[in-house]
């Protein structure tokens, strides 16, 4: 029984070191649903269909977007070096449902944000939600909230924080929390500000790191702006687990 586990074990590091060098011979990672990884020559997405049309020697096949969890062809030659929205824009449809699309879309959310184009980072991330293949990442969920706030649409940003708290894992719920803060201080409402957001993040998230720095900083500076004297225990507590 021993030797079969080890004799497993090995197999599935093999397989993982045949994967892992896929991109440098050129083949594209298929992994279905509930399969392990497996290498084939090539692959497209039709989105009318939502099917995928896969190449595997002298064979080829149909699958539906569901019977995959993802497929990875090469990285786009240039790939890491292209920053520019107009190129992004156009590797995340050439490459939509194929990987590349959400790697391309995690750089053009927060370049559309910071210029200000709201409206395409809306659209956009409402797109790659129907994408198959990888989640949207947790950053680029952020930087939809931001557009959202900028353009003005805080009722839907407010159903959308709601969704995210009662539906997403621990990391997105504190995250929605500390946005429903911002958004309550947006509108100079600062005690619900810290009651409904930053402190209950700070309390009830208190694991999640990724946010713990900010949510820290925001009750510290709520709790001065309505002179609650409790500020200066979360100072305390910020110089103690973010010493600068």
């Amino acid at each position: 029984m021993v030797r079969c586990r080890v004799l497993y074990v090995v197999s599935v590091l093999l397989v993982g070191h045949v994967v892992a060098s896929a991109q440098i011979e050129g083949k594209t990672v298929l992994k279905r649903t509930g399969r392990e990884p497996e290498l084939v020559d090539s692959a497209s997405f039709k989105r009318s269909s939502r099917e995928y049309r896969v190449w595997k020697g002298k064979a080829n096949f149909l699958l539906s977007a569901s019977e995959v969890e993802y497929c990875r062809p090469p990285k786009p030659e240039g790939f890491d070096q292209i920053a520019d929205a107009e190129r992004l824009a156009a590797l995340v449809h050439k490459h939509y449902g194929l990987w590349w699309d959400i790697e391309a879309f995690k750089k053009l959310m927060p370049l559309y944000v910071a210029t200000g184009k709201n409206q395409e980072a809306i659209r956009l991330y409402r797109e790659m939600r129907e994408a198959p293949g990888p989640s949207a990442p947790l950053s680029c969920t952020r930087n939809y909230w931001d557009a959202l706030e900028q353009d003005g649409q805080k009722a839907t940003l407010r159903r959308a924080i709601a969704e995210t708290i009662a539906n997403g894992n621990r990391e997105a719920s504190a995250w929605a929390y500390l946005m429903r803060g911002d958004l309550h201080r947006s509108e100079g409402t600062s005690e619900k500000a810290l009651l409904e957001g930053y402190l209950r993040t700070v309390m009830i998230f208190d694991d999640i790191t990724s946010c713990r720095r900010d949510a820290l900083r925001k009750t510290a500076e709520t709790m001065e702006r309505l002179g609650d004297s409790r500020s200066d225990k979360f100072r305390r507590l910020l110089r103690d687990e973010f010493p600068e």
